[in-house]
């Protein structure tokens, strides 16, 4: 019965009567053999020149067997690139997160990882990789980027494909993102913003300063989610951009929710519900190029000249930046049509709304996000702080105060 582990001379054999003869391998190939077996019951082998390294070799993969770390060096030996799109077939990403993906793996991780074999990714050269990203890109991207990577590799690790995720090493360093603090725009040029709009698109940047609502959730926003009587804005939708057409899709991380509709934002609704009536428009829902495609009739309140569903790249460019312009606000990319969102967050939490449910009204995943986006917004938080500590003594105040002779 063969061991379960030994180094073996391929050189050389015993023959019947023990003595050591040349076998056919003798002046080919490496002399020494070093085989072992997995787990399973499965047999390895791997050939080397020198003794030792067998040895040192067979040693290594002994104890991995044992601690439950071994993985079959044949699996390490599969190309990233292929890895990498059965990965991303297997996502349950939307359609336009999955076209994100595909592009920075396209673009920027292809190039270096598409043809290098899982195994041979090394720590040191995934910080090459990213110093050189660095050199052309913004820290940003290149984060994002190695977030995707990393992502596959601890994938391949989970499939006991490698043993380790090599951007988990603390030799890998991935450029840091300066924290943009939030700056939230006077109310002066929300107003002059939301004014300098056209008539049929006037009460679109009012529901993104007032509700909080993004972009794509106002062009999907339509008459029915609007409940004047229990002043509420319901966000089940929103219009996406995809594989260059327009489509319906769910709000931001799948899920839709309700946000309080105030009175002077109902009367601007009503306002423009009158003097523009909803168009029905009918789009795909979701990836326009699936199998099966669902189309959708939705009532939009917000619609083109043409009664069609708006567009983003339209409205940034021929409605939103020259509204920016007539306003005086600088056409800056922090003062996208995002920037109404943060008014609106700023001004709930001036008003006292707890970051709960400013992260709800937002559609935000993690309130934790909310919190360290908006809490420097918050700027009674400090004399809150002192009055509640000034209470403590109140009551002894007013005793030494009466104990005073008169």
């Amino acid at each position: 019965m063969r061991a379960v582990a030994h180094v073996r001379d391929q050189r050389f054999k015993a023959d019947s009567q023990g003595r050591r003869v040349k076998t056919a391998r003798h002046g080919t190939g490496r002399r020494w053999l070093a085989s072992y077996q997995d787990s399973a019951g499965h047999r390895h082998a791997k050939s080397f020149d020198e003794k030792v390294d067998a040895e040192r070799y067979l040693a290594l993969m002994c104890a991995d067997v044992a601690r439950g770390a071994w993985v079959d060096p044949a699996l390490g030996r599969t190309k990233f690139g292929g890895y990498a799109r059965d990965w991303l077939a297997a996502q349950t990403f939307d359609v336009s997160t999955r076209e994100q993906v595909e592009h920075r793996l396209r673009v920027y991780i292809y190039p270096t990882w598409e043809d290098v074999p899982l195994a041979r990714i090394r720590s040191s050269a995934v910080q090459k990789w990213l110093a050189e990203l660095t050199q052309r890109l913004s820290p940003g991207t290149v984060r994002q980027a190695f977030i995707h990577f990393s992502a596959i590799l601890n994938a391949a690790v989970d499939d006991e494909m490698i043993a380790k995720n090599p951007c988990k090493s603390r030799s890998v360093v991935p450029p840091a993102v300066a924290r943009q603090r939030v700056v939230p725009w006077p109310r002066a040029s929300v107003r002059a913003v939301i004014d300098a709009h056209p008539e049929r698109y006037r009460a679109m940047p009012a529901v993104g300063a007032s509700a909080g609502l993004r972009q794509g959730e106002i062009f999907g926003l339509a008459v029915d989610d609007i409940d004047f009587l229990r002043r509420t804005i319901h966000v089940v939708r929103q219009v996406k951009y995809v594989r260059n057409q327009l489509v319906f899709a769910p709000p931001k991380y799948g899920t839709g929710r309700a946000v309080p509709l105030s009175d002077a934002l109902a009367v601007v609704l009503s306002e423009h519900i009158r003097q523009f009536p909803p168009v029905t428009v009918e789009l795909p829902w979701g990836d326009p190029l699936a199998a099966k495609v669902r189309r959708v009739k939705v009532p939009l309140l917000f619609t083109s000249r043409e009664h069609k569903a708006l567009n983003r790249n339209y409205i940034n460019q021929f409605i939103w930046k020259p509204a920016l312009a007539e306003a005086g606000v600088a056409r800056l990319r922090s003062n996208g049509m995002h920037a109404l969102r943060h008014f609106c967050a700023s001004n709930w939490l001036e008003q006292g709304v707890s970051i709960r449910a400013v992260a709800e009204y937002l559609g935000h995943r993690d309130e934790g996000f909310t919190l360290r986006t908006y809490t420097h917004l918050m700027p009674t938080a400090d004399e809150k702080t002192r009055l509640a500590s000034d209470a403590l003594f109140a009551d002894d105040q007013v005793e030494d105060v009466a104990a005073q002779p008169k």
